[in-house]
């Protein structure tokens, strides 16, 4: 009789023994000296089939924890972030068996997310280098899951996209921390002309996964070494742009006089400056540089070295600014400027002669209690080397008070982005009456304070008062 595909046993009388025998066919006489005793059972079958797929599964997650051991290794031992990026690389390409590979990190500060930094890539063979298309990466920002191109010209989703005429398949998977994407792992053509398949894509899948945090983590970890050497550095930019400016205010008979400044950043563009001429005169000054941080913080630096320089040489007011615009328009780059406000007091006749270019109007707070403003006024310094200006003279009787500021009093903004402005400034000196030189700064300062209630300055505040008592 015709048996189908099953195990056979064949069974010798002699011996009693049984022997296996495998066979698609086989036919049976029952008048034939050995007997057949076959076993078919769909139970066993099944068994035996689900036996092999899952040592099949059992070898492929061997296999994967060996990758991922390795990975983990090859990690521990890479120093910077570039060198876990080059390894994670290199291990991708040989786990999945591809051509090239590049890990594209998302960058936080970008507006645009999509345009981000290659930082590294790694290649089998004297290759062309590719580098994930734009459009690819904003499908993987928009979708933040695994893709898998076969066929990169046929591909509907990528009809713009111009790959280069030896890129056969594409496979791509997100590297998420925290529901964040960080970068994007990309390995282009399978070996052998082969296919990207599903388990590429979930190995792939499980390195990028496990590769993420550990590439934040490096990134963090640079970012936070830069950011303490920054502070350093502006720490000590801070000390010297403290020692730059006056420790205290000449002493001189019959005045009073104070100066403050605080810096939006670390350090900023604004001075304030008290310099004693040869003819026993005292010029002072208020300075605004535009923009803020360390760029104006140097620029601040060269602006009081000239002034300081000129001064000692020059008496008049008009002809220390002149001569240090020529100067600094030399050097300032265009589209920076400066606003100085420069007044010489001489305490022998009580005046002040003054040239303001384009800073912020001062007042004089009079004894009688009104209050005038200096309308007098010129360009800002490093626009025009050939720029003249024009000096002006108040007399200053007992109980005056001149009142020099920068524009971050007036426009030091509250939450609802509000600014404290002239008006308010302009209704608070009078109310300041009588009030040593540090008290009105002092006054001026709180007040300022209460309006922003809290809200960081967005710009540096100075001021600077001269009382004659």
């Amino acid at each position: 009789m015709s048996v189908p595909f099953g195990i056979g046993f064949q069974a010798e009388k002699e011996s009693r023994a049984l022997r296996c025998v495998p066979e698609t066919h086989r036919t049976c006489h029952r008048s034939a000296p050995l007997s057949y005793i076959w076993l078919m059972s769909d139970t066993t079958q099944r068994r035996l089939q689900a036996l092999e797929k899952e040592n099949l599964q059992l070898r492929r997650a061997v296999e994967e924890l060996s990758i991922l051991n390795e990975l983990s290794v090859a990690i521990s031992s890479s120093r910077t972030t570039e060198d876990i990026i080059q390894t994670i690389i290199r291990r991708s390409i040989k786990a999945i068996s591809a051509e090239q590979g590049v890990i594209t990190l998302v960058g936080e500060d970008q507006a645009d997310p999509t345009q981000t930094l290659v930082r590294t890539m790694s290649s089998s063979g004297d290759r062309e280098a590719y580098s994930p298309d734009q459009n690819l990466l904003g499908w993987m920002y928009m979708n933040r899951r695994a893709l898998i191109i076969n066929d990169p010209r046929g591909d509907d989703r990528f009809k713009g996209v111009r790959w280069s005429d030896s890129v056969r398949s594409v496979l791509a998977v997100p590297m998420v921390v925290h529901s964040r994407l960080i970068g994007v792992l990309t390995l282009y053509n399978k070996k052998q002309n082969r296919e990207f398949s599903q388990e590429d894509q979930r190995l792939l899948s499980i390195l990028a996964g496990q590769s993420a945090q550990v590439v934040e983590t490096a990134r963090l970890y640079e970012e936070e070494k830069k950011l303490a050497s920054v502070n350093q550095e502006l720490s000590l930019a801070f000390d010297i742009q403290s020692r730059l400016l006056p420790a205290a205010a000449p002493e001189i008979d019959g005045y009073d006089i104070h100066g403050m400044t605080v810096p939006a950043q670390s350090v900023g563009g604004d001075l304030f400056d008290f310099i004693e001429t040869l003819d026993g005169k005292v010029a002072v000054c208020v300075g605004d540089v535009s923009g803020k941080g360390m760029p104006a913080a140097l620029m601040m630096s060269n602006v009081q070295a000239t002034l300081r320089g000129q001064a000692l040489f020059l008496d008049s007011a008009k002809g220390t600014i002149e001569r240090s615009n020529k100067l600094l328009s030399q050097s300032i780059k265009r589209g920076s400027f400066v606003t100085i406000f420069y007044a010489v007091l001489s305490p022998l006749n009580h005046s002040v002669t003054y040239v303001n270019a384009g800073h912020n109007k001062p007042y004089i707070l009079r004894a009688d209690g009104t209050l005038e403003k200096l309308e007098e006024g010129g360009l800002v310094v490093g626009f025009m080397a050939s720029q003249s200006y024009t000096e002006s003279t108040r007399h200053l009787e007992r109980g005056d008070t001149l009142f020099v500021y920068s524009d971050g009093v007036t426009e030091a903004m509250n939450a609802a982005h509000d600014q404290y402005d002239e008006d308010r400034l302009e209704a608070l000196l009078p109310t300041l009456f009588g009030q040593s030189a540090s008290d009105v700064v002092g006054a001026v300062w709180t007040d300022v304070k209460k309006h922003t209630a809290g809200s960081p300055p967005n710009d540096d505040i100075t001021m600077l008062v001269v009382r004659r008592t």
